[in-house]
């Protein structure tokens, strides 16, 4: 497992499909990304080159505010040294610390602890060891050594010698086994986007997706909570969410699995968890709907008329 492509270590995250996504929506001036999550729709967006002014709007400000915080080079290893972040720690920073909830949970919850408590203290050395050089009994009898090596100076190089160590002397070949450094690894996304720092023509607000103004000339994506699943800032509601992309005068491409007949599914992708088992193999279709605008617009730049379905294996 290596970092991800795009935004932030975030639970339900579109990073894994994001080409898919932009392989069906339209080129134009500005690009809205609504239900902004952990940033990697925008961020990927950026990197495609299709629009020119980008729009991320995510509810939960502090999240927003860790974006930022991230973008303007707060996480970059030359200036953050991070302390390793206890069950305790966790459960008491929790709810008023974006930083702590998303890097330090369990798959990103934002809920529960990252670790198990049998394995939280060999983590804590390991953490030590990489980020500040101090070397308990346990990280030198992983490591077989108390200082770093010359070449291994970097915080990024040493969660990487980390890990071909831990496998080669502990024997574990299950990829979960190998998150010796997990923490480091989501941070190092955090850092990333740290290259977008000079960009102006991107701006993050934290409004419910209604109150946000749109400009001429844009499109609209939004990966709202699905039928069933998530919520947002509480009870989502569908039917007022329809009615507003619906009557909406701009182009909305919409993520969910389902949406109501007077939608346009323009796309679908089955996305297959890489199990052992095949057997046991669940599997998901990711649909893309838009509004008549949307598909309009769709049309008119000589998009596929045909629903375009794909096939993509993703790691649970």
């Amino acid at each position: 497992m290596g970092v991800a492509k795009y935004g932030i270590p975030y639970m339900g995250s579109k990073g894994s499909i994001a080409d898919w996504v932009f392989s069906h929506i339209p080129a134009t001036e500005n690009f809205y990304d609504l239900f902004g999550g952990g940033f990697s729709i925008t961020h990927a967006a950026i990197l495609k080159n299709k629009w020119e002014s980008f729009y991320f709007n995510e509810i939960k400000s502090d999240i927003v505010e860790l974006i930022k915080d991230a973008i303007d080079g707060k996480y970059s290893y030359d200036v953050f040294k991070p302390e390793f972040i206890t069950r305790e720690m966790f459960e008491e920073r929790k709810l008023i610390c974006a930083y702590t909830r998303v890097i330090w949970s369990f798959g990103n919850n934002q809920r529960t602890y990252l670790f198990g408590k049998d394995i939280e203290a060999r983590k804590n050395s390991l953490h030590n060891a990489v980020v500040h050089s101090h070397f308990d009994q346990t990280a030198k009898d992983l490591l077989d050594f108390n200082v770093w090596p010359e070449d291994l100076g970097e915080i990024r190089s040493r969660r990487l010698f980390i890990r071909k160590r831990v496998r080669e002397k502990l024997g574990l070949d299950a990829p979960e086994q190998l998150q010796h450094l997990q923490q480091l690894e989501r941070l190092e996304q955090l850092e990333r986007l740290e290259q977008l720092q000079q960009l102006e023509q991107l701006q993050l607000t934290s409004l419910s997706y209604d109150q946000v103004e749109i400009k001429e000339n844009s499109v609209i994506y939004c990966d709202i909570p699905y039928i069933g699943t998530a919520s947002y800032g509480g009870v989502f509601d569908h039917k007022s969410f329809d009615k507003w992309a619906r009557e909406s005068k701009f182009p909305v491409f919409i993520s969910e699995y389902y949406m109501p007949d007077d939608f346009f599914l323009i796309a679908s992708i089955s996305k297959k968890q890489k199990l052992k088992v095949s057997a046991t193999r669940k599997e998901f279709v990711e649909k893309i709907f838009t509004n008549k605008a949307g598909l309009a617009l769709f049309n008119s730049q000589k998009f596929s008329k045909n629903i375009l379905s794909d096939q993509l294996e993703f790691a649970i």
